[in-house]
């Protein structure tokens, strides 16, 4: 209480401690560390449809997100939150501009491993129409500066009014001018969910779309969403529990470094269920009809291959199809009987994949090999993580190895079927 005039006539209620907003900055810098870690979730979602073909995320490391694409190379991803109170971005805000050196670094340290950069935020980019005769404003504005630069074919050819806002940006980073140019030619601007509503678009609109999820309940997408979010949050942390920090010596150089296994993510391996929520059992039934160790039909695997344009592709196969044989009959020594039922799991699961991508790609006058080969790949990639239990824990290599066997019993096929021919014994 509060006595104005020490009567105790007009004393005030002082308010409650508890429910009065502290402005604290911490949880607005949670906030929008949150932001971030929502991001990866949306990428994580993006690479589910398949919109991104990333293999692993990587989150603090070298950028705020680093995706690792099959052919080898990293796309990075800057993620940056504004009040609307700044306006919209332009080329003089220190957060883009400072992120473009990011960019600029990255590229100078790994030139041949970088593909394209984004930058992501909730705010807007600055739009700057025909009408607006402002040059400066015209040359600073991020979408028209970058489309410029995409158009010229060398460094020569940028022009008024972006040469001017060009040589400021890169007096502001000293970089040198063409490593900045072929930078800068990269870079993607995304505008992201607002921070208010991203919660709610996550778990909805992200999340919700996806088949994995169609059926769950608001709450269970909820409880997914916190779950992925805190799967990136740890992984953007120095959250390493892996027991050999304690025994690789700091000088190794062939062994992989727990501190960055720890901040990777495989896209395959995240299942999009809630942990409440009890995968029911599913086992296929009867015995398998591959026999691992057994005569192999000569010249089919190679023909049918060849017949559906991937030729190329044979020996990757064939010794993939070796490596399976090798480990099914491994299997096999260990327990004969949970073996079989184990390779009847697999067979039928991996028929059924190539079977659904067979017909995705089938075309009847074009070779669809290649496309569904891409299909299949992908697909027994997310077996392997989705279904990891079903499989017995076999490895991707595995799975394709006896898509190969598969093949070589004519119950796949990469092309129109045809008469195999096969040697006389």
């Amino acid at each position: 209480m509060i006595d104005l005039d020490g009567d105790g006539a007009d004393a005030l209620e002082d308010p409650r401690l508890d429910g009065t907003r502290s402005g604290d900055p911490g949880d607005e810098a949670e906030r929008n560390f949150r932001y971030q870690h929502q991001y990866g979730v949306v990428l994580l979602v993006a690479v589910r449809r398949g919109a991104f073909p990333y293999v692993n995320l990587y989150c603090e490391h070298h950028e705020d997100l680093l995706c690792e694409r099959p052919d080898g190379l990293f796309d990075g991803w800057q993620i940056k939150t504004s009040t609307p109170e700044n306006g919209p971005w332009t080329l003089r805000d220190a957060a883009l501009v400072k992120s473009i050196g990011r960019f600029v670094d990255l590229c100078a340290t790994y030139p041949s491993q970088i593909g394209v950069l984004y930058f992501v935020s909730n705010s807007d980019f600055d739009v700057v129409g025909d009408d607006i005769q402002d040059q400066k404003r015209r040359g600073r504005c991020p979408p028209l500066m970058l489309a410029h630069l995409r158009a010229c074919p060398s460094l020569a050819d940028i022009a008024a009014p972006f040469l001017a806002a060009f040589d400021e940006l890169g007096a502001t980073l000293g970089a040198d001018r063409q490593r900045l140019f072929d930078v800068l030619r990269r870079v993607e601007l995304v505008k992201g969910p607002s921070r208010a509503e991203f919660d709610a678009t996550l778990a909805h609109e992200h999340l919700g779309r996806l088949d994995d999820c169609s059926a769950l309940t608001p709450a269970q997408l909820s409880e997914l969403r916190d779950d992925l979010v805190a799967r990136v949050h740890r992984a953007a942390s120095l959250h390493v529990t892996a027991p050999e920090r304690h025994t690789r010596s700091l000088l190794a150089e062939g062994d992989e470094d727990p501190v960055i296994t720890a901040k990777r993510i495989v896209c395959a391996d995240v299942v999009f269920a809630p942990p409440t929520i009890a995968l029911k059992a599913f086992a296929y039934q009867g015995q398998s009809r591959l026999t691992p160790g057994g005569p192999r039909r000569a010249g089919v695997l190679e023909q049918k291959l060849e017949a559906g344009g991937l030729g190329e592709a044979v020996s990757y196969m064939t010794a993939k199809e070796m490596a399976a044989e090798y480990a099914l009959l491994e299997d096999q020594a260990r327990n004969p009987v949970a073996a079989e039922k184990q390779l009847k799991q697999i067979e039928e699961a991996v028929h059924g994949e190539c079977v659904e991508a067979y017909y995705a790609a089938a075309n009847e006058s074009e070779t669809f090999g290649p496309a569904m080969l891409t299909d299949v790949t992908g697909r027994l990639r997310r077996l392997e993580g989705d279904r990891r239990s079903l499989m017995g824990g076999q490895p991707y290599e595995v799975l394709v190895g006896v898509a190969a066997m598969l093949t070589r019993e004519c119950r796949v096929w990469w092309s129109k079927r045809f008469d195999v021919q096969e040697p006389r014994p």
